[in-house]
């Protein structure tokens, strides 16, 4: 029996509930990993030719995702060195990887070498127009939208639907921000 006094609370347990933190030395590995990406590629961005406006540079997008990447690094950090403030670095949960792990590790750089080698090899360019507005669909949206099922599903493990519908939507918002925002050409097209 349930008591009127009881609380039912349902909280977010993330992709794998079971799985828990990572150990802190290799959320910190990678963190320090994430902070020397980010500042390459800040730094490379930042030091890329703005032909025209400011608005239109070709480093703004690369600046700001990288800025992005090297926030969520340093809180990783941060959280990293607060999880093992009390504790030795190299305790018993330092470096375990399981094979599981492993395995799905090396499934997705296969799946991303694939995508990008699909990308390059399955290359078209379709021209259209909706009204006034002109779009160009190329290998890009098919691909990206086929890889990303496949990538979200393997690590996420929810409902096929579900990872198809997220992948339909993400990769024809990116689509449309670079072909209208950004007025850029997307991979897979010529």
């Amino acid at each position: 029996m349930t008591s009127e006094n009881q609380k039912q609370v349902a909280a977010f347990e993330g992709e794998e509930a079971g799985a828990g933190y990572a150990s802190p030395i290799l959320d910190l590995l990678a963190a320090c990993f994430l902070v020397a990406l980010s500042i390459i590629v800040i730094i490379a961005s930042w030091l890329l030719p703005v032909p025209g406006d400011l608005l239109t540079a070709p480093g703004l997008l690369p600046f700001f995702t990288a800025l992005s990447l090297l926030v969520m690094a340093l809180i990783l950090g941060f959280s990293a060195v607060k999880r093992k403030a009390n504790n030795n670095w190299l305790s018993g949960d330092a470096v375990s990887l399981d094979q599981s792990q492993t395995n799905r590790t090396l499934l997705l750089g296969a799946l991303v070498g694939l995508y990008i080698l699909s990308l390059q090899q399955l290359a078209f360019q379709h021209d259209f127009s909706v009204g006034n507005t002109f779009f160009s669909i190329s290998a890009f949206e098919p691909v990206t939208i086929t890889a990303l099922t496949a990538i979200i599903h393997i690590f996420w493990r929810g409902p096929l639907w579900i990872t198809t519908l997220v992948s339909v939507i993400w990769t024809l918002a990116l689509s449309l921000v670079f072909q209208k925002a950004f007025n850029l050409p997307l991979p897979g097209s010529f």
